[in-house]
Formats: structure tokens, C-alpha cells, sequence
């Protein structure tokens, strides 16, 4: 039997293999006669039936075919001719024809004689496949609107087929397309579309939008016949509601009881229902469906569509509270406190007694998600709990809604200026908290905090802070409290060491980098130069170079003086071999004290009370664990003066310390001999 005719039934594939042209011929005809539009089946059996010789009798049933759609310009005559130049290739009447049908079903095409002019059916190969071509360009018609994903809706502004090109025209901008391009992204726009309304008439809808809100959003929505998110929404009204408009717009609209607005932020779903009835039915069902946390959100957004389902809503939240109170007193809480708002007269289904009794309260309270709900727990816990003061404290460390970080912050009174020095000192600690701190000080006009501008920059780099860097970086521009703290800098030293920590902070876009450094440099016009390299080291050991210089200076150069004066008392210089060996050290002498006054013009001495153990710092004693042999070892990273690697100690500028500055507590660290785990830091001494 034959294969690859699927839209044949195996009684007429038979009748193929019998070769019954006959009987094909009538099935033909009664088939026409019922549903002349069937073209796969047609088709197949055209295919069919020449395959087993019976060609001569294929075209002649897609002529009668071809004749019987024969009546004015239609797509239906196009395809079937379509089909009878793949079939008779060579037969100059179906060029002809085809030609005819393809001119009369574009009649009026601006760009139908460039099209046909380009792709001549008499001399072609393959008919076919040139009149399949002249099709697909002239669905597509000049001046018609268009909508193109990604670039929105425009005019289609030119057609040349000789250079395989069209133009879209989306607002100032003229898109070229090649033939395959348009048939991928190009959708013809309806009468009455928004976006053909927004192309053909902005103004009038802008007036539309203005006056009827809801009206403008049920057009969109409808002319699309899908759910668009809320994103989309906003981007098809774009140049027709001002961005500054937006809110206002937007809250007018979705106010409409037909609209369905499912999901959060920018990604909702918003739908236009048949009715309000309809809509608050959907409404319904989605609760029904969704888990109780889920029930929280659904209640919030849709309570106001009418005080019947508010009631609802508050009683489904309030028997949810009793039915997860044992296990989830967290969600407990949230959704009685949800059910109070929605039905305030109803009993409270999960009192505040019931989430002062849980086992872990701190954990508890931690997971309540409504930031209200939150609020109130804690409010509950500061009336009863003896304790609170450290929950609180706890609770800051995880704390993300500012709101509730200024309730906690001014509950703790005295205790909370302890706590923000150090979460500003250890910003990891506290991530939005100190955030929050920035901000609050910034906007009181505080900046007299030594050091914070090093933790600001650090807390840039740092994992816990991935959520928070576009925040972080708004501190860093023009009137940032960025660009107010290194304002602050009380010397030159204080200056450059804030450039070098603006400089290591990656990701940081130029423009805020530039901001910040240009309020340095306006303060210190000497940053502009070059700066000095400063050499660190203890007090002791510059002093002991400091004696060195004095040694060199009082003792080395005169008792080289002393015998290069008595060398040349030995007569011929060429070749007085003690004479010229004094000189070689006399010049060594001045290079060493010329080097080392230079360094200890540069030197610095390191306070062991001012060391920042918040990382590996210049001054700092850390301990080391060894990975794979568990092992501990102390190392001490000093100046290049107090360099003893033998005895654990250290240059800042060596190999082996630059791989642990800036390493904090836990941070693993690979070194030359293997991975270490940074235990413990303290001052050297």
C-alpha cells in the first residue's frame, strides 16, 4: 500500500494501488461537491494517483478543481494552480493562468507590477516556487500597519523586491526587512486595533486614555485577545500616557471591577473579563485553587472589588490561620492578621498569646512575610516578653523593610547607637540595616564616621549585598552620601586612601567613580599629582633605620672619608687600588643614606589601637587553618622593615601577604602551599 499520504483513508489509498482512475475520478467529483476547500485531501490524492502512473488524469481533476474555484480573485484558485505547476511544470496555460489569478486577487496592489516584473512565471524553472515567492511579497501591503514584536507598531513605508527589502516606519526610525525577516515578525494590525489606532491616530488616543482609563486598557487588551502582563501594558501605552502620568493612569484603570490583575510587579497578568460578575468569579476560583500563603496576596489585591467578597475573603483567611496554627505559627499570624483587616468584626482567629507561645519565637517572627503583620508581632513581643530587646536586635541583622527597621531602631533607644557602629563597621552583618543607616545619616547630615566610606566601598563587594548594589550605587552620585563622606577627609593621606578604595570597587559605572573622585579633587588639588608611596612598618623598626642613618652619617661616612684621604696620600691615583676601593664605598654609603632618608620621608608608623579587624589589614596577626591537613599556624603581616619570615612575620608588599589582605573571617584564601581558612584576626600586638 502506498505510504506518506496521510490525508488519504486506506479505501481510497486501495482504489490508488488498484489503479481505479475511474472510481477515483467520481470520488473526486462527489468530494468537491461536499467540501471543495479540502485541499490536503485533493492534493494527496493527485500525488497519489501519479505516482502510479495515472498523471495525465491528476491534472485533469486539478483542473476541474481550478475551475470550480474560478469565480472572482480568491486564495483558493491561487493554490490550486499552485499545485498544478508543481505538477505540470512545463504547461505554458497554467503559467498563464496562474499569472491571471495571482494579478486579479492583487488587483490594486501598489507594488504588484514591481513584484511580478521581478519574478516573470514564463521563464521560470519552476513555476511553482516563483509564483509561491510573488505570493508571500504581495501579502504584504504598502502603507498598511503593522505590528512588529520587540520594535511595537509602524507603517509599512516601501517594497523593493529587486533589492529583497522593506521598510517599517516606527516612529522616526525606518526598519529594513528582507522578505523572510517580515514573514517571521510582521502581523498585520485589524480596524479598530489600540496599536493601529496608535499609529494612525496617537493624539486622539492619547484623549481616549485621558478621559476613560479603563476604556483605553479594555481596548488594548481586547485587541490582543490574550492576557498581557503589566509590563506590556505599559510599554503599548507608551506616547500616549506621559511616564509621569503612569501611576495615576494605571490605578484609574485597573479600578474597573472587569479587570484581573493575577501576579505581582511587572510581570502580572492582566485580563479584561466579560462582566464584573465574571470577573469576581475568576476571582473566586483562583482562591479556591491557591495555597495559603498565595490567599494572602489574591485577598489584598482584590478585597475592594465588593464588601461580599472582602467578607469572604476575611473568613477563608481566618479558618486557613486555625487550620496550619500548629505547624506554621508564622503564616498563622499572617493570615489572621489579614482575615482581621477583611472581616474587623469577627473574631481573632490566631491571637497574639497563640504567637508569643511559640516554641522558637525569633524564627518565628523572622518568617512573618507581610511587613504589617511583622510590625504588629513585634509590637506584641516588646508589651510581653522580657527579652525582647535581644529578638529585636536579632531581628535586624535579617531585617529588610525599612519601615520596620526605624520601629526597631528607635524601640531599642540607647542600645541602638552600640549596634550601628557596628554594623557600620561590619556592614556584612546587617545588609539592608546598614542601608538603612547610610540612608538615615545622610539624610540627618551625619558623616563624622571614621572609616565608613572604606566599609561602603567594601559592602560593594561583598555577596550579601548582590539585592542591594543598585540602591548602594545611588550613593555614589552627584549629592550621594558617598560624595559627602569623602568630603570629610580631614588630610591628603585620608584623601588618596579613599581614592584607592573608590578605585578597587568593581562594577562601579565610570560616571558615579568620576562624581566621587572629582569631590576629592576639588578638596585636594593635590591628588592630581602623583602620589607618594608610603612605607608602613612598626615604630621600632623605623627607629632602628632612623639609627641607621645616624650610624651611616656619623661613624660609616667619616671613616670612609678618613681613608680615602690616606689612600691618596699613597701617590699615583690610576692605580692605587685602596684609593679607588674607598670611593666605590663612599658612593655606596651616600646611595644608602640618599635611599633610606627617602624611605623614612615616606614612612609611617602603624598604631596597634587603630587596626581594623573587620579584615587582613597592615598590622594585623591572623590565624591560618590548613585545609587538608587541619593544621593552624599564626602569620603577621608588617612592614617590609619587620620582615622575619623565618619567625611568621611578614612584608605587606611580599607575595604571601597580598594573596590575605582584605580576607575576612571564614573567607578561604589559596596560597603557594595549599588553601587555608582565615580563623582568627588581631592586632599584631
Amino acid at each position: 500500500m502506498l505510504t506518506g499520504f496521510p490525508n488519504l483513508t486506506p479505501e481510497v489509498q486501495h482504489l490508488v494501488d488498484q489503479k481505479k482512475f475511474d472510481a477515483l475520478g467520481q470520488l473526486w467529483t462527489k468530494k468537491m461537491e461536499e467540501n471543495a476547500e479540502d485541499f490536503p485531501f485533493f492534493f494527496d490524492l493527485a500525488a497519489a494517483a501519479k505516482k502510479k502512473g495515472g498523471g495525465t488524469q491528476a491534472v485533469g481533476w486539478l483542473r476541474c478543481l481550478a475551475d470550480f474555484h474560478n469565480v472572482g480573485a480568491n486564495e483558493s484558485l491561487i493554490r490550486v494552480l499552485l499545485e498544478l505547476a508543481r505538477m505540470s511544470p512545463n504547461d505554458a496555460s497554467v503559467r498563464r493562468d496562474l499569472t491571471a489569478a495571482l494579478r486579479a486577487s492583487h488587483a490594486g496592489h501598489p507594488a504588484l507590477s514591481a513584484v511580478i516584473a521581478q519574478f516573470p512565471l514564463e521563464k521560470a524553472a519552476d513555476p511553482s516556487e516563483v509564483a509561491g515567492r510573488i505570493a508571500r511579497w504581495l501579502r504584504f501591503q504598502p502603507n498598511e500597519i503593522y505590528f512588529m514584536p520587540g520594535r511595537g507598531a509602524g507603517r509599512l513605508v516601501d517594497m523593493n523586491p529587486a533589492l529583497d527589502v522593506m521598510r517599517l516606519e516606527v516612529g522616526a526610525a525606518r526598519m529594513p526587512l528582507s522578505l523572510v525577516s517580515a514573514e517571521k515578525n510582521l502581523v498585520p494590525l485589524p480596524k479598530g486595533h489600540f496599536l493601529r489606532r496608535k499609529v494612525e491616530d496617537a493624539r486622539g488616543l492619547a484623549a481616549f486614555a485621558e478621559s476613560e482609563p479603563s476604556e483605553a486598557l479594555r481596548l488594548l487588551v481586547t485587541s490582543f485577545g490574550r492576557p498581557l502582563t503589566v509590563q506590556e501594558v505599559k510599554d503599548h501605552f507608551a506616547g500616549i500616557v506621559p511616564e509621569e502620568r503612569w501611576t495615576t493612569f494605571w490605578t484609574a484603570a485597573r479600578k474597573n471591577r472587569q479587570v484581573l490583575v493575577s501576579g505581582s510587579a511587572k510581570s502580572a497578568r492582566v485580563t479584561w473579563s466579560d462582566s464584573a460578575d465574571a470577573a469576581e468569579e475568576s476571582v473566586r476560583e483562583a482562591f479556591a485553587k491557591a495555597a495559603p500563603a498565595a490567599r494572602v496576596d489574591l485577598a489584598r489585591k482584590h478585597a475592594k472589588r465588593s464588601k461580599e467578597l472582602a467578607r469572604f475573603f476575611g473568613q477563608s483567611l481566618a479558618g486557613d490561620a486555625l487550620k496550619v496554627a500548629a505547624g506554621q505559627p508564622a503564616l498563622a499570624w499572617e493570615l489572621s492578621q489579614a482575615a482581621a483587616r477583611l472581616a474587623p468584626d469577627e473574631p481573632e482567629a490566631f491571637a497574639a498569646e497563640a504567637l508569643l507561645a511559640s516554641a522558637d519565637l525569633r524564627r518565628v517572627v523572622g518568617e512573618i512575610r507581610d511587613q504589617g503583620a511583622r510590625e504588629k508581632a513585634l509590637q506584641a513581643v516588646r508589651q510581653s516578653r522580657p527579652d525582647w530587646a535581644e529578638i529585636f536586635i536579632e531581628q535586624i541583622g535579617r531585617e529588610d523593610d525599612a519601615r520596620v527597621l526605624t520601629t526597631l531602631f528607635e524601640a531599642l533607644g540607647d542600645r541602638a547607637a552600640d549596634l550601628s557602629r557596628k554594623i557600620l563597621r561590619s556592614p556584612r552583618s546587617a545588609p539592608r540595616a546598614f542601608v538603612w543607616l547610610c540612608d538615615r545619616m545622610h539624610a540627618e547630615g551625619k558623616t563624622d564616621a571614621p572609616g565608613l566610606f572604606s566599609a561602603l566601598t567594601d559592602a560593594l563587594r561583598m555577596d550579601e549585598f548582590s539585592g542591594l548594589r543598585l540602591r548602594m550605587k545611588e550613593f555614589f552620585e552627584p549629592g550621594g552620601f558617598g560624595v559627602a563622606l569623602v568630603r570629610t577627609a580631614a588630610s591628603e593621606e585620608e584623601a588618596r586612601e579613599m581614592l584607592r578604595a573608590l578605585d578597587r570597587v568593581p562594577g562601579l559605572e565610570e560616571h558615579r567613580r568620576a562624581t566621587v573622585r572629582e569631590a576629592l579633587l576639588m578638596k585636594f588639588p593635590e591628588l592630581r599629582a602623583a602620589a607618594r608611596e608610603y612605607l608602613y612598618g612598626t615604630a621600632e623598626a623605623i627607629e632602628a633605620r632612623r639609627q641607621e642613618v645616624i650610624h651611616l652619617k656619623q661613624v660609616e661616612l667619616p671613616a670612609n672619608a678618613v681613608a680615602m684621604k690616606t689612600a691618596k696620600e699613597h701617590g699615583d691615583l690610576r692605580e692605587n687600588f685602596e684609593y679607588h676601593a674607598a670611593r666605590q664605598k663612599h658612593e655606596y654609603l651616600s646611595a644608602r643614606i640618599a635611599t633610606i632618608a627617602d624611605e623614612l620621608s615616606r614612612s609611617r608608623a602603624l598604631d596597634p589601637t587603630k587596626i581594623d579587624v573587620s579584615q587582613i589589614r597592615v598590622g594585623a596577626r591572623v590565624r591560618l587553618r590548613d585545609l587538608s591537613s587541619g593544621a593552624e599556624r599564626d602569620a603577621t603581616i608588617l612592614g617590609p622593615w619587620d620582615s622575619k619570615p623565618e619567625e611568621g612575620i611578614y612584608s605587606y608588599q611580599s607575595e604571601f601577604a597580598e594573596r590575605l589582605l582584605g580576607s575576612r573571617l571564614g573567607d578561604r584564601v589559596n596560597l603557594s602551599e595549599g588553601q587555608v581558612e582565615v580563623v582568627s584576626i588581631a592586632p599584631w600586638k
